[in-house]
């Protein structure tokens, strides 16, 4: 004898959509049941707890705390994704605004990481040192493209952090020299027995920006690519 079991004897069919007779019933059901959104868990949940609630035995109830346990875990489960969801939205909004301000420095120039000291005949050119400690003083040496010293300059009682010089474009002797790229280094001497670290920062034009790594990215007038939390110096 075979036997047939109504699916509407079992109080859990409405949670594996089985107790539908029609495909669209069923699809509906599915597809409710794969929804992995905070609304989504919550529904299934409470549909769970109702269905245990009714079918729990008589002599022996489902426990207060343990429902309430349950009810306190779903809802972390809810706040948690909302929160994502709020983060998330954030993080969005950050990098749009980071993405409008980076495009306002367009034409601007910037002081970023790096020793180029680009010269253009009968012009003074701007470099800048970052300093870690207190000194007494820093020396930069300018070399030409071959890498020779062609000028020194000493700045003395600097300040610590940032500090910005001007090369006049001319020699040791004096002499005006040609445009192009011109390189340089720092050395700083401490005020106390701590050495001190002198960083070189180069004034540069902006390009353009990119967006090309996710995030924004000011593009110097030698092809270089700096980030916005580099820039030290906007002019």
């Amino acid at each position: 004898m075979t036997s047939s079991v109504n699916s509407s004897s079992n109080p859990y069919a409405v949670l594996n959509g089985s107790s539908s007779s029609s495909g669209t019933s069923s699809t509906t059901s599915t597809n409710a049941n794969n929804d992995t959104s905070a609304k989504g868990i919550q529904d299934r949940f409470l549909k769970l707890l109702v269905t245990q609630l009714q079918a729990q035995d008589p002599m022996n109830p489902m426990d207060n705390s343990q429902i309430t346990s349950q009810m306190a875990q779903i809802s972390q489960v809810s706040g948690m994704q909302t929160l994502n969801t709020s983060m998330q939205s954030l993080v969005q909004s950050q990098a749009a605004n980071q993405s409008m301000m980076a495009a306002t420095m367009i034409g601007k120039q910037a002081l970023v990481p790096g020793n180029a000291l680009n010269l253009s005949s009968g012009s003074s050119v701007q470099g800048a040192v970052n300093l870690s400690g207190a000194a007494t003083d820093y020396t930069v040496s300018i070399k030409d493209a071959n890498g020779t010293v062609v000028d020194t300059l000493t700045v003395k009682s600097p300040s610590n952090g940032l500090n910005t010089f001007d090369w006049d474009g001319k020699d040791a002797n004096g002499n005006q020299l040609p445009s192009g790229k011109y390189t340089f280094s720092a050395q700083a001497t401490s005020a106390s027995t701590t050495a001190v670290t002198a960083t070189p920062y180069a004034n540069q034009a902006v390009t353009a920006v990119s967006w090309a790594s996710g995030t924004p990215q000011l593009i110097m007038k030698d092809g270089t690519s700096v980030g916005l939390a580099n820039v030290a110096q906007l002019s």
